[in-house]
């Protein structure tokens, strides 16, 4: 365990932006995250946990802090009848997490394949992609409380999933916690899931988890930007949730409108709004909406600034605002602005 000396964010994040921080390290056990909790403490140092930096946008300002990385890694499988209890440290790669599990013929995340990311990052936004979420399968997580010094455990209700949120990041938990690990408990040779439109069309009836994951890999290369070829945090913008009278509002004006059922509420495609609002493609001062999907923000010049990014996502939340009567919000969280 080394202390790093004024290690910068755009090394850490996909976004590949961000300026210094005062204090880095990457620890890989309970120990050695308290020990650096009471250096923090007694040094007077803000904490900031980061995972592979692939969901937020780090300022360009220096970060006076300490940024703490956990690293452990390890992978567990625990069989009880017809489901296996999957437990991941929260440092393992989030797709090498779905390739074992797959591998295993064990259902419950193979839609989330190629997200990009660590297990212990994952519940923290409810991560979600071709119909399936965290929430779905998720059992439990092991987590250190900063402040109190102390182990705790969250199970499935503690952590109050919704769309895109979780208890995490709630104002006043944002940042307390330093997820260790995170269980899964998934079906052995389940049905895989191929509700999502676009999934059920590209494999068809009887897919194996396999194929699924084939698929939804081919889909996400075709249709989002690889954070190892052009800096970005993938979906910058959350879909908004409406409800039936913004419904027929927009499908009144907008015949094209892309609206989904939500719960009891309706979804709205942002990545629709963006595009229609003639956003796709177009750059800003080295920042660009992706020209393959208009969720993206991307490091188009690899140049960019926190501030060209932050500036480039207020103008688009404004325009969509005027023109569609709905207000964006950010999926991407901003730090140290």
């Amino acid at each position: 365990m080394k202390i790093i000396e004024d290690k910068k964010f755009k090394d850490l994040t996909t976004f590949r932006i961000g300026g210094k921080i005062k204090y880095y390290v990457e620890v890989k056990s309970e120990g050695e995250i308290r020990e650096m909790i009471r250096f923090a403490k007694t040094n007077n140092l803000p904490i900031f946990i980061v995972g592979d930096g692939s969901d937020f946008l780090a300022s360009d300002r220096k970060y006076e802090g300490l940024v703490i990385k956990y690293t452990g890694d390890g992978l567990k499988f625990e069989v009880q009848d017809s489901e296996v209890f999957v437990t991941a440290g929260a440092g393992l790669n989030w797709d090498k997490l779905v390739e074992e599990t797959v591998k295993r013929n064990l259902q419950g995340l193979e839609c989330l394949s190629g997200v990009p990311g660590t297990a212990g990052a994952a519940p923290i936004q409810n991560m979600g992609a071709y119909g399936q979420e965290v929430a779905d399968t998720f059992y439990k997580l092991e987590a250190y409380d900063i402040q109190n010094e102390e182990h705790k455990t969250f199970t499935k209700e503690d952590c109050k999933f919704g769309y895109r949120e979780s208890v995490f990041k709630d104002k006043e938990n944002w940042q307390k916690y330093l997820i260790i690990s995170v269980t899964f408990k998934l079906s052995k040779d389940g049905k895989p899931n191929t509700s999502y439109e676009s999934l059920k069309n590209s494999v068809g009836e009887g897919a194996t988890l396999q194929e699924v994951r084939k698929a939804v890999l081919k889909t996400r290369k075709e249709k989002l930007e690889d954070p190892k070829e052009v800096g970005n945090a993938g979906s910058f913008f959350k879909n908004p949730v409406i409800d039936v009278d913004e419904k027929v509002r927009i499908e009144k004006e907008f015949a094209d409108a892309k609206i989904f059922p939500f719960k009891n509420m309706y979804k709205v495609s942002a990545a629709w709004m963006i595009e229609r609002a003639g956003w796709k493609g177009k750059s800003e001062d080295g920042v660009a909406v992706s020209p393959k999907h208009a969720l993206i923000l991307i490091n188009k010049s690899g140049y960019a600034s926190a501030e060209d990014v932050y500036k480039l996502s207020e103008m688009i939340i404004k325009d969509v605002s005027e023109k569609f009567g709905v207000k964006l919000e950010r999926e991407v969280q901003l730090i140290n602005f």
